[in-house]
C-alpha cells in the first residue's frame, strides 16, 4: 500500500507538454499571438498555468523566474522534448518569432550538424545567452 501511495504520488507530481492553442494565446514573454508553435516552447508548473512561447529565446528569456517549472521544447521534426534533454543551434536565415534563429534537435549530432558554425548549445547556454541580450 505504501508502494502505491509513493508511485500515485510521483505521478501526480509528472508533468508533461500541453497542445499549444495556436492563435489563441500569447507568447508569455513577448506577448505576441503565438501563430505556430514551431521553435517555440512551454514551461509547465504544477503551480501556475502552463506558459507558451512563440520562440526559444523567449523561453530562454523567462527561464530564469521558472526553474522550479519544467520546460519543453519543439524540436526539428515535431515532437515535444524536454530543454535540457535537446540540443540547440542557430540556423543561417532561420525565421523564428522573435529573431533569435534557435532550433532545438533530438540530439547534438544534428544540432551540430544544421548550426550555422557547427556548434551545438545546451540549454544552459541557450538561457545564459539569453540573459546576457536583456
Amino acid at each position: 500500500m505504501i508502494v502505491s501511495a509513493l508511485t500515485a504520488g510521483c505521478t501526480a507530481q509528472a508533468r508533461s507538454p500541453e497542445p499549444v492553442p495556436v492563435d489563441r494565446v500569447e507568447c508569455a514573454r513577448c506577448r505576441m499571438l503565438i501563430s505556430s508553435d514551431a521553435n517555440g516552447g512551454q514551461i509547465v508548473s504544477s503551480r501556475d498555468e502552463t506558459r507558451f512561447y512563440d520562440d526559444i529565446g523567449c523561453l530562454a528569456a523567462d527561464w530564469a523566474h521558472h526553474a522550479d517549472a519544467d520546460a519543453f521544447v519543439r524540436v526539428a521534426g515535431g515532437r515535444w522534448s524536454e530543454a535540457r534533454s535537446a540540443s540547440y543551434a542557430r540556423l543561417e536565415g532561420a525565421m523564428t518569432a522573435m529573431g533569435s534563429g534557435l532550433t532545438a534537435f533530438a540530439t547534438i549530432a544534428e544540432a551540430r550538424a544544421a548550426d550555422m558554425n557547427g556548434r551545438a548549445l545546451t540549454f544552459d547556454e541557450v538561457v545564459r545567452a539569453a540573459g546576457e541580450h536583456k
